[in-house]
Formats: C-alpha cells, structure tokens, sequence
C-alpha cells in the first residue's frame, strides 16, 4: 500500500513538472550596452562669414567695365572693376611733366649755385619745388590706381549693384565680399555656465536645413565683459566649411562638449523601477529574479545612462518586471523579438 502511493506521487510531480513551468512568468529581457555619451550644453547662435567687406570706390569715376560674374570666386589682388581712368591718366602726364622741369630747375639752380650766381635761397626754392612735383607725380599715379579695384582677399562675391555706365561716388556700393571657410559661429552662454566653457573646446552645430547632421567647430574667442542686460557671455567659434553646405546668416543649434565618456552603460529608461526616491533594475540571474539598486546620469532618448550598480554583463528585465518580484523563476525572450 505504502509503494504504490509513493508510485502515485512521483508520477504526479512528473506530470506536473510542465503546468509548473509553463506557470513561470514571461518577460522580456535586454543587455546593458556601451557607447560614447557627453554632457552637453544647448543654446543657439548664428553663422557669420569669416571676413565679409563690401567692395566700394575711394575715388568718384563711372564704371567702365565690370570684370567678374555674380557669386564667382575670387583671388586677393583680382581686377574687379575698372573706372573711366582718362582724366586720371591726363593728371599723371601733367605730374610727370612737372617732375621732370621742377628736376632740371633743381639741377640748374645747383649748377649756378656753385658757380657763385645763384644764393642758397634761389636753391631752396628749386629743391621745395622739385619734392612737390615729385609728390604730385605720386598722388596722381595713386589716383589712378584707385580707379583700377580689386578684391582685397581670396572671396566669394556676392550680388553686383551697380552696372557699366553708372556714376560712383567714393564709398558707393559695388558687391559684397565674403570668405566662407572656415565660418565664425556666435552664441550666447547664461552666467552660471561661463566657468564651464574655454577657448579651444568643441563645439557641435545642427540646423533644420540637414537634420540629424552635426558640423563640428571649435571655441575661438571669449568676450571678457557679460552683457549688461541678459547676463550671458558672448562666445565665438570656428566651423570649417570646406564643402560650402553652411550659409553666413544661418541661424543654428549649438552643443558646446562639456563632458565625453565614450564607454558609458546605457539601460532602457522602461528598464528601472523608481522606488521612493531610489531607483532600481531587475535582474535575471540562474533564472530568477534579483533587484538591484543603481544610480543614473543622463536621459538620452529613451535611454538611460547608469554610473553605479551595474558592470554590463547583467541581463535586465525590460518588461514585465512589474508582474514579478525577487527570487520569482521566469521565462525570459529577448527585448524586441516578442513573448
């Protein structure tokens, strides 16, 4: 009697042994992963060109012929417009004409002077005269060089505002210069985070023209003095624009890099279990349950950052830890491959 009941209840652990197992809650589980995470600093700014001038006359003239094409790029020294130069050109012949009887009168009033005909004023005059003539020659060839106006650096022009045939007075408007790599970036960082940032630092730039695109740059200068109204400190950066995508003027998201740690731990922010104000991450280990405390750093798109309680070779429960507790027997299926 005693054998055959022991006989009954082996083959009912037997039998059970699968209701059992199947009784184990499924959940689904994922591995900690490790990648590059900064602390950043977010604020806004603007694109400005490198150097930007607009091109103007010193001296008045009409135009006599425009020698480059809208948008074009240019050297430093390049001929960019040339002004009727006859009036000037008729100046320098004078000039030099002078220059040459203020030379023979100098030369003569010399001569005479060491022959006792002439006194030392007579010779002083020749000689004022001659450096007078000779600075005439000087501002007439000037005057004519001015007419003749090229760019002052290597550039990229921009649109032409005047045509052949107009009259310009010195400082009119001609057509923009401007140097487009690198570009300077300006922006503004709050008084509390001056300490935080110094020449030499990166920087990273997006705008809605490319999303998801980051141009990297570098801090450049520091304004020393706060603004008096806002309080923040003017930054300026420099972006390398060897591809010309970047525009002067574009208005920017600005990330200046605190911090980089390029093996920080990341979870899934459904992953931890806040309890109180302590937070917690459940693990599966030989099959069961274990709860963890940990402490997190930064959020990051549905991530999050862990810098203390996990090493990165657990096996977390993404989902479904609300349905277990520790020492629970679970099932497990991997995050995203579903029960």
């Amino acid at each position: 009697m005693v054998l055959r009941r022991a006989v009954q209840l082996i083959a009912m652990w037997v039998l059970a042994g699968p209701v059992l197992a199947e009784q184990a809650t499924l959940v689904e589980v994922t591995q900690p992963e490790r990648t590059l995470v900064r602390d950043e600093l977010v604020t806004f700014g603007s694109l400005r060109s490198d150097e930007s001038t607009m091109i103007r006359p010193e001296v008045d003239g009409r135009i006599a012929a425009v020698h480059f094409r809208e948008g074009q790029a240019v050297k430093a020294g390049e001929l960019l417009v040339s002004l009727d130069d006859a009036i000037a050109r008729a100046e320098l012949a004078q000039a030099r004409a002078n220059v040459d009887l203020a030379e023979k009168s100098f030369a003569r009033a010399q001569m005479l002077f060491k022959r006792g005909a002439s006194n030392a004023q007579a010779l002083d005059e020749a000689s004022s005269q001659q450096q007078a003539s000779r600075a005439s020659l000087a501002l007439a060839q000037a005057r004519l060089d001015k007419t003749q106006i090229r760019a002052p650096y290597d550039g990229t022009l921009g649109l032409r505002l005047v045509s052949v045939g107009d009259y310009l007075s010195a400082g009119d408007d001609i057509v923009n210069l401007e140097v487009l790599d690198p570009l300077k970036l300006d922006f503004r960082v709050p008084q509390k985070a001056v300490s935080q940032v110094r020449v030499g630092q990166a920087v990273e730039l997006s705008l809605d023209a490319y999303g998801g695109e980051r141009f990297p740059g570098r801090i450049s200068a520091l304004n020393p003095r706060l603004d008096d109204v806002g309080r923040s400190q003017a930054i300026r950066a420099e972006v390398g624009n060897a591809d010309l995508r970047l525009k002067p003027g574009q208005f920017v998201k600005v990330s200046v890099i605190l911090a980089e740690r390029p093996h920080a731990l990341l979870i899934p922010e459904e992953a931890v279990m806040p309890m109180g104000q302590l937070l917690f991450v459940n693990l599966v280990v030989d099959g069961k349950v274990e709860r963890r405390q940990i402490r997190i750093g930064q959020r990051l798109r549905g991530k999050a950052e862990v810098v203390e309680g996990l090493d990165g070779s657990e096996t977390l429960i993404s989902a479904g830890w609300q349905k277990v507790s520790p020492g629970h027997e679970v099932r497990t299926v991997q995050r995203g491959e579903g029960a």
